[in-house]
């Protein structure tokens, strides 16, 4: 355990940073429409957020000699695991919406919420992976502590993506030198080297978390070259048509 305290003493400060990043993300396109907002996007948005509360408070008791709230903390955390989980899920067709009809103009191509139902669905089968391999080992303090600090990374794409499509919504409404894909190239690289640093500095950066994370995250570069494969539209929206209220 002392590994633990050593590693993770001040990961509960650490943890504020996303918080004012999901703030400052979700300001325009949630907090501000929260009373047009549809209910699955309110169950998926507070259970997400009950999770990254729990990210921040669970390093601090652990490494201040509070294992019992810790214990007892983490129990109640598989429930909210498995309302991110499937409350993310149950909004994923929406894009396909969205994508379907063209929604997104003049900022976001329809391939671009195609994609999404892919990339993102990655994303959420990762966040429930790392969740189930830190119950698992959750008599391993070091691995368990891995394992749960790579949530942080699959479960975070959401919040980061908006923050850096700012410039795109803000800066540069005519396009002329931002687009999307350019938005994407930009940001989850950045994304991928704060993963590394944290692997790095918590000699942690072999470890199948961390990999696993890089991998995932990767893969999101590719969400609008995947979602303008036409064979792949068609696909999912055949897949996703039953769990859309509206007829395309």
């Amino acid at each position: 355990m002392k590994i633990v305290l050593h590693q993770y003493r001040n990961a509960h400060l650490w943890m504020i940073i996303p918080w004012i990043i999901i703030i400052i993300a979700f300001t325009p396109q949630y907090f501000m429409t929260w009373s047009t907002e549809p209910w699955p996007y309110h169950l998926h948005a507070l259970s997400a957020m009950a999770w990254f509360a729990l990210l921040l408070i669970q390093p601090y008791l652990a490494t201040h000699k509070k294992l019992r709230q810790h214990r007892l903390w983490g129990m109640i955390g598989l429930f909210l695991a498995g309302a991110v989980v499937f409350s993310a899920l149950s909004i994923v067709p929406t894009n396909v919406f969205i994508g379907a009809v063209d929604g997104g103009q003049p900022f976001f191509p329809p391939s671009f919420f195609y994609g999404l139902v892919f990339t993102e669905t990655i994303q959420v089968l990762g966040f429930g992976l790392a969740v189930i391999m830190a119950v698992i080992n959750s008599k391993k303090a070091d691995e368990h502590a891995i394992w749960m600090v790579s949530t942080l990374f699959f479960g975070f794409m959401p919040a980061w993506a908006r923050f850096v499509m700012f410039p795109l919504l803000f800066l540069d409404e005519q396009r002329q030198w931002m687009d999307a894909q350019t938005c994407l190239n930009i940001g989850i690289p950045i994304f991928i080297l704060v993963v590394v640093l944290i692997g790095y500095r918590l000699k942690k950066l072999k470890h199948p978390a961390i990999v696993l994370s890089i991998i995932f995250v990767f893969i999101m570069l590719f969400t609008m070259p995947i979602g303008e494969l036409e064979w792949y539209q068609k696909l999912i929206t055949r897949i996703m048509k039953p769990a859309i209220p509206w007829n395309l």
